[in-house]
């Protein structure tokens, strides 16, 4: 199984140690030949924080701002019982995986991209583009005209989500 799309986790997870390393650690298939810009300034970013001050900017971003939230079926689906039915169709894709939750709803983003991940390509490619795409449009949307770090991370994620499979050399 690649990790084009799980290796991208620690963008939208709680900072912790280890942070920097997980996302130096981005196969350049994924991001690019060249590190993506996006990326870079975050990692610019991310290595120049102090740990608590990171983990302080996550949470206001992605904890405390609704418009920015991760959790994907709430930007599509709101409180609708649709959002639930979404809850339960990635969780059914992780326990079929034996993929861990962590403590975030299953409509996290984090979760999404281990969903995804399992899936063969054509699967992907409609469950990116009729879940995944929808609510990252929202979530940038959300960012406005920010200058947030954050906003970069979910920029670099939407890119290669929108990438086809056949940039990462058909390993998808």
């Amino acid at each position: 199984m690649s990790n084009r799309y799980t290796q991208l986790i620690p963008l939208v997870s709680y900072p912790g140690q280890g942070l920097l390393e997980a996302i130096n650690n981005i196969e350049p298939s994924t991001a690019g030949r060249e590190r993506d810009l996006d990326l870079r300034q975050f990692i610019q970013f991310i290595s120049k924080t102090k740990l608590t001050e990171l983990q302080e900017k996550f949470t206001q971003t992605f904890d405390m701002n609704p418009a920015t939230c991760l959790d994907l079926g709430w930007h599509l689906y709101g409180e609708a019982y649709e959002r639930g039915a979404f809850m339960v169709k990635v969780r059914e894709l992780l326990r079929d995986n034996k993929i861990e939750e962590s403590s975030e709803l299953p409509d996290h983003l984090s979760h999404v991209l281990s969903a995804i991940e399992v899936l063969d390509e054509a699967d992907q490619k409609v469950f990116i583009e009729k879940y995944v795409q929808p609510a990252m449009k929202k979530i940038l949307k959300g960012f406005g005209e920010s200058d947030n770090p954050y906003k970069q991370a979910i920029q670099f994620i939407n890119r290669i989500l929108t990438k086809p499979a056949l940039d990462n050399g058909g390993n998808a």
